[in-house]
């Protein structure tokens, strides 16, 4: 009996400190994890949406979004897995992305947006609470997300980046110029990949339900040398409109970003969206 329960703590603890176990395949892309939790998550839609609450009026502007009970549970739950993690001596010892220093080139522009004018920073609401982020052209809202409160956010002409409070998960979502496709914005994708990633292997492609193309795989921050795991999907948020959203992650708290990239993805949402969320509050 002694030796079934040391044998049990041991698992225990194999599992506590070593998060970022490879992830499994199952019928295309990796279906775990980080990369996993994009391809059951992309797109949310209405799941995202809050009927009748106000919309942001820029690129940038914000909304406070109410979690269910369930997603703060998990969410809450995940942070403190990764508090325990994040205090080992396995933690301290290993080597880490700083993805506020060095922003992967996925998706964003450089810091001024086209017309020349300062990007928007984008602060948390001071209730603590996520926000939604909203993407508009012409005035109309096309796209938003909705990225956890302590995320630090920056907002383009047409897209949205933001770093996790460690520094250790990075994620853009973007309109997609001079792209005619889905199949097409999946090769500007993988180009824009190889500006920040070495050593890239791509799991094997998938589709989502809804309709999203998502590449997902390994490679090496080319600035810190770091392993890290990607998920980036592309899909339509509107008639005649291509977009991407896009997670990097060190690939050794792969595991431990899981739940809060399900619920980013599960959060993004298009046009059709924000008409009806627009007729709601009528």
């Amino acid at each position: 009996m002694r030796q079934l329960r040391i044998i049990a703590l041991t698992a225990i603890a194999l599992a506590m400190l070593a998060p970022a176990s490879m992830a499994q395949r199952r019928g295309g892309a990796a279906s775990s994890g980080v990369r996993g939790a994009m391809v059951g998550g992309l797109v949310g839609g209405e799941s995202g949406a809050q009927k009748g609450a106000k919309i942001g009026v820029v690129a940038g502007a914000t909304r406070s979004v109410v979690q269910s009970a369930e997603q703060r549970q998990a969410l809450d739950a995940e942070a403190q897995t990764r508090a325990q993690y994040e205090a080992s001596a396995q933690y301290q010892d290993a080597q880490h992305s700083n993805f506020n220093e060095a922003p992967p080139e996925v998706f964003v522009t450089s810091p001024q947006t086209a017309s020349g004018a300062p990007v928007n920073s984008v602060s948390p609401s001071k209730e603590g609470e996520p926000v939604e982020a909203v993407i508009r052209l012409e005035g109309k809202p096309v796209m938003g997300i909705t990225y956890p409160a302590d995320w630090k956010q920056t907002a383009g002409k047409r897209y949205v980046s933001a770093v996790s409070a460690d520094g250790q998960g990075w994620s853009a979502i973007a309109l997609l110029e001079g792209v005619k496709d889905k199949p097409a914005g999946i090769t500007k994708t993988k180009q824009e990949l190889e500006k920040s990633l070495l050593d890239i292997k791509y799991d094997e492609p998938t589709e989502t339900e809804r309709g999203a193309l998502v590449v997902t795989g390994t490679g090496k921050g080319k600035k810190s040398g770091v392993e890290v795991v990607f998920a980036i999907g592309v899909f339509e948020p509107g008639a005649g409109r291509v977009a991407g959203a896009a997670f990097i992650v060190d690939k050794e708290v792969e595991e431990l970003y899981k739940e809060t990239v399900l619920y980013t993805c599960q959060t993004i949402r298009g046009e059709e969206s924000f008409a009806k969320t627009k007729d709601a509050g009528k």
